[in-house]
């Protein structure tokens, strides 16, 4: 043990040697296996070292700022990681700290592995990609994986960092030398620090974002208890109906059964059939039963996470909706969640409620829907999408990390005493196992929602509204995909199943409600392979008129994508690859042996000695 006032301090290990300058509190890494050089940005934070300690491979450092002095622990660990802590009193307070600071990408040769919904290779030179701080599990930009990296573009070096106390943390993304990287940014919790903030930086010499997604399904899956899909079946039954099967949203005369059998006899055999009920018209009682009995998984879009104020008009349609979703008459003083300075928590579709206010309330719903519809699942929208956030309402204050607790024990709370599984709007990992399946997930969300021209009426590019209760436009109308969307969302390029290669064999993914794979027909081919690619399910919404203005394509789509995710809908996803050098022929291997090769391109490849056609697959 040490200490003295130079200003250099060294770690070192077999592959890795670390060096922190305590004037300028830069932190840099030599990762010896391949000579390269992690260094870190100047530290632009009022910070102050006051004091280092070394102790063997981990140094003790006291910063101060202001008044307030946290310690940070450096440990250098024999499998190439740098575990990193802060803390600090319980009670001090602080806006937000940045601690430690950004690496530098080394050069423009490089990718930010974005976890923003299913993944992206963001380019470091990329200059139009919004830059902004965000929260972990919030689906306007934030991470569904409590987890981001690096990767250089031969996809084999680059480092990770895992946020082991994600609740109270936000990625920010900004530029250091013109290129993009990240910053780990620590919020208070209830006004202070609270607890040891713990982030682990992990480096890699080979293998690039499948190995450090592998790395992390093996720190998340038993800290979140997740389990695999066919251990979750053997609780509940019904979720066999949705694997390998499309999940389809029904409207209007489509939540009839007369409509449901002409899917089954025109060759659907197996679905999950949601629907709304804060749109009319309700199916008739026994629509589950019947569902049921044609080999369909039923079930309904539930909202428990949104309120308007007791006197807002629209609450008068629960007269003719008994079950919208967002009305709690009476209630909205006593449910909702509230700022530390007393305030509602809102955005443009109402107030939130606090997760452990509105259990009782879940009870006398659930009750009497299902005396009605007996569900055997419910689509949960918002709780895995909206972030997580502290209630200071006098009779349920909640830090982040107990808000996200009181959703998990809704989420029991239905599985237990409704014999229900779940899915939900987003795939935020903190929910585990509880979560079968995520919308939204193959829509990377965070380009999703920056497009303005979608939101603008009589361009090609609008995605519709809401007007319309029975049949509502952003739900069953068609539009072009817009150039932003073309250029992240679906760019074969820039795109890399993050999520799938941690979680296929526990989660089943597909793309946002108001993105389905219909919804722009000149790209439905290109989505339907990336779901095959990924092992991911197709995702419909239909009426009756859209039903007979593309059957063909369904059909087509069904046949093509259902019957390969049959044979891989258990599977863990091992591996996914570039084969070409411009990414237009990719490969997925599955823990089953099979494997699927795509060409997204417009020219024929060959592949082992067979032929893969433009826009077409090869499966082994």
């Amino acid at each position: 043990m040490s200490f003295n006032p130079k200003s250099s301090w060294k770690l070192f290990h077999s592959n890795l040697q670390l060096t922190f300058d305590s004037e300028t509190r830069v932190i840099q890494v030599v990762d010896k296996r391949m000579n390269k050089i992690w260094k870190q940005a100047p530290f632009c934070d009022t910070l102050q070292v006051t004091k280092v300690i070394q102790q063997d491979h981990i140094l003790n450092i006291e910063l101060t700022r202001g008044l307030s002095t946290w310690h940070a622990s450096l440990e250098l660990t024999a499998d190439c990681e740098l575990s990193i802590s802060l803390s600090s009193k319980a009670t001090t307070k602080f806006d937000k700290l940045v601690f430690p600071n950004a690496f530098i990408p080394p050069d423009k040769e490089h990718y930010v592995l974005q976890t923003d919904s299913q993944g992206l290779l963001l380019p470091v030179d990329d200059d139009y990609y919004p830059l902004e701080e965000k929260p972990f599990f919030f689906a306007g930009g934030g991470a569904a994986m409590s987890w981001i990296g690096m990767t250089d573009t031969a996809l084999e070096s680059g480092y990770m960092a895992i946020f082991e106390t994600p609740f109270d943390a936000a990625i920010r993304l900004g530029r250091e030398n013109g290129f993009i990287t990240f910053y780990p940014v620590w919020l208070p919790s209830m006004g202070q620090f609270g607890y040891t903030r713990k982030i682990r930086y992990i480096f890699f010499d080979q293998g690039g974002y499948v190995a450090q997604c592998k790395r992390y399904r093996a720190y998340i899956w038993p800290k979140n208890d997740v389990i695999r899909l066919k251990e979750n079946q053997k609780r509940f039954p019904a979720i066999e109906k949705i694997l390998g099967a499309p999940h389809i949203y029904v409207w209007d005369k489509a939540r009839e059964t007369r409509f449901v059998e002409e899917l089954k006899a025109a060759g659907i055999d197996k679905a999950l059939i949601l629907w709304d009920p804060n749109h009319t018209p309700y199916p008739e009682p026994g629509f589950d039963n019947e569902l049921k009995a044609l080999g369909y998984a039923t079930g309904a879009y539930e909202l428990f996470s949104d309120i308007h104020p007791d006197a807002y008009p629209g609450n008068e349609e629960i007269k003719g909706m008994p079950l919208k979703r967002n009305v709690f008459p009476g209630m909205f003083d006593n449910l909702t969640a509230r700022q530390i300075d007393g305030n509602c928590y809102s955005n443009e579709f109402g107030n939130y409620i606090c997760p452990d206010a509105v259990r009782s309330e879940i009870v006398k719903r659930v009750d009497k829907e299902l005396d009605i519809y007996p569900h055997e699942t419910y689509f949960l929208d918002v709780y895995q999408s909206n972030g997580i956030y502290e209630c200071h309402h006098p009779e349920h204050r909640l830090t982040r990390q107990q808000y996200a607790e009181a959703i998990i024990e809704n989420y029991k709370l239905l599985e237990n005493q409704y014999n229900l599984f779940l899915g939900g709007e987003f795939g935020a990992d903190f929910t585990g196992s509880h979560g079968v399946y995520a919308h939204g997930m193959m829509t990377l969300q965070r380009t999703w929602f920056i497009c303005k021209d979608t939101l603008t009426e009589g361009t090609i590019y609008y995605k519709g509204n809401w007007s319309s209760n029975p049949k509502p436009s952003i739900m069953l109308g068609t539009r072009t995909a817009h150039e932003d969307y073309l250029k992240y969302s679906i760019n074969e390029y820039t795109r890399v199943p993050l999520y799938e290669l941690v979680y296929h064999d526990a989660v089943v993914t597909s793309w946002r409600w108001e993105d389905c794979n219909h919804h722009c027909p000149e790209i439905w081919w290109k989505k339907d392979l990336f779901n095959m690619l990924y092992g991911t399910a197709p995702l419909w919404s239909l009426d009756q008129d859209r039903w007979d203005s593309f059957k063909a394509s369904f059909l087509k789509s069904n046949h093509t994508v259902c019957d390969w995710l049959k044979q891989v809908c258990y599977d863990e996803l091992v591996m996914h690859r570039f084969i070409s050098d411009d990414h237009k022929v990719q490969e997925s291997l599955f823990s089953s042996g099979r494997r699927i090769i795509v060409n997204f391109g417009d020219t024929d490849f060959h592949y082992e000695g067979s032929l893969v056609s433009p826009r077409n697959y090869l499966t082994l």
